[in-house]
């Protein structure tokens, strides 16, 4: 009779399982799920210290929620890497992964799906990997997204990068008051964006030591302000592409 139970437990946890692993790593979607507005992929940054619990969202709900007030028929997801993750670069490096499954995955369930990237610090790191490919010294080399995915057919409309440690200057796509710093893992190879260079807009301040060394004196303040200083400017970026 145990060896029935434990048989039988064992099985449900091997179900569920299957059903986490197809959630995290692919997002099929039924047609009439799909979004008429826009489909908004959001990674956060690394947990705090401390930090508990499951909140892939954390600070940027403030920006879903904008997008799903102002942009009618939109849909939202918060990316479940391993944002808790002692190692930065695996967690980097699988989340652009991730995500690049997410973006094709469900671009074959919703051909006709506009898609909006957004990250946020270390999430910043992994959007802009997915999306450009890895050209940084120090982080784990990622494939860049097939650029046909750029285009109107298959249409990632926004690529939202607040305080990225990947930001070099004096790229089209650069947002912010930082001219002249350097990301703590600078892109070696920015060109490597330029299929989707219309749809990024990448936020760095002076005062972000991520974003923007040397280290500024304030206590890194300026990587703490972007979603009150810049979500309504991410929405309305976002409204103009599409």
């Amino acid at each position: 009779m145990l060896g029935g139970i434990r048989f039988y437990c064992l099985a449900i946890f091997a179900i569920a399982s299957g059903l986490f692993f197809q959630q995290v790593n692919g997002q099929s979607v039924p047609p009439g799920q799909c979004a008429t507005g826009v489909h908004a992929i959001m990674a956060r940054g690394q947990a705090a210290t401390g930090e508990t619990g499951f909140d892939p969202l954390n600070v940027m709900i403030s920006l879903q929620d904008l997008i799903l007030k102002q942009i009618p028929g939109s849909t939202s997801l918060g990316l479940p890497y391993q944002y808790g993750a002692q190692d930065k670069f695996v967690a980097v490096h699988d989340g652009a992964q991730m995500l690049q499954n997410y973006v094709t995955s469900y671009v074959a369930s919703c051909p006709k799906s506009r898609i909006v990237v957004v990250g946020y610090s270390l999430g910043a790191c992994l959007a802009m990997d997915a999306i450009c490919g890895t050209s940084s010294l120090g982080l784990i080399p990622v494939t860049a997204l097939d650029s046909k995915y750029s285009s109107n057919a298959w249409a990632v409309i926004g690529v939202i990068a607040y305080g990225d440690e990947t930001y070099v200057p004096l790229q089209q796509w650069n947002v912010g008051t930082c001219d002249i710093g350097l990301g703590l893992f600078p892109r070696l190879a920015p060109w490597t964006c330029e299929p989707f260079a219309a749809s990024i807009h990448s936020y760095c301040d002076i005062g972000d030591n991520q974003c923007c060394s040397p280290y500024p004196l304030d206590n890194n303040a300026a990587h703490h302000a972007y979603v009150a200083k810049y979500d309504q400017d991410v929405v309305d970026f976002i409204k103009s592409r599409l």
